[in-house]
């Protein structure tokens, strides 16, 4: 199921966009990377990788850094995207802006519209659902917490709620 689950993903990262300057970079680090590229669809990394813009999957490094991420951020102790509309799954995870999920120990978002699953999840502006022990939003927009410890600062049922909090 593994195996069928990693060839659906890379086959989708090379039908979603075709046009990328490279199709596959390799990366030890940021500036031992080839080929130079600003866009891929398979990003492959080591230690560190940093591809202006992934479309697709990005992958089997320490550390994953896209400006702009369509697709996934895969296997990273450390996931960071400025824009990313797809799936964050590391260790700690970090977005501006996304549509999607992020599954981590420690999630953090500037504005979030999708899920976000770990043991710390946060937000600045939230739609959808966090499920976490701690569970942190500074605005929600619409949507739930559930979590043994769940803050909503500005606009949720109360500012702090153990099991549930959330806003419809």
């Amino acid at each position: 199921m593994k195996k069928l689950l990693t060839a659906v993903i890379i086959v989708a990262a090379f039908a979603v966009n075709a046009a990328a300057d490279s199709p596959v970079k390799f990366s030890l680090f940021d500036q031992i990377a080839g080929p130079k590229t600003e866009k891929a669809n398979l990003v492959i990394g080591l230690i560190d990788n940093n591809t202006p813009e992934v479309v697709g999957l990005s992958t089997f490094s320490l550390s994953n850094r896209a400006d702009s991420l369509t697709g996934v951020q895969f296997y990273g102790f450390y996931n960071r995207a400025s824009d990313m509309k797809g799936v964050q799954v590391g260790l700690l995870n970090r977005t501006q802006e996304a549509t999607g999920a992020q599954l981590s120990a420690v999630s953090l978002a500037g504005k979030m519209t999708g899920f976000q699953y770990g043991i710390y999840n946060q937000a600045d502006n939230f739609t959808g659902l966090q499920l976490g022990f701690v569970n942190n939003i500074n605005t929600i927009e619409k949507g739930l917490q559930i979590g043994l410890v769940n803050i909503i600062k500005n606009n949720g049922w109360l500012p702090f709620m153990v099991i549930v909090n959330g806003r419809f």
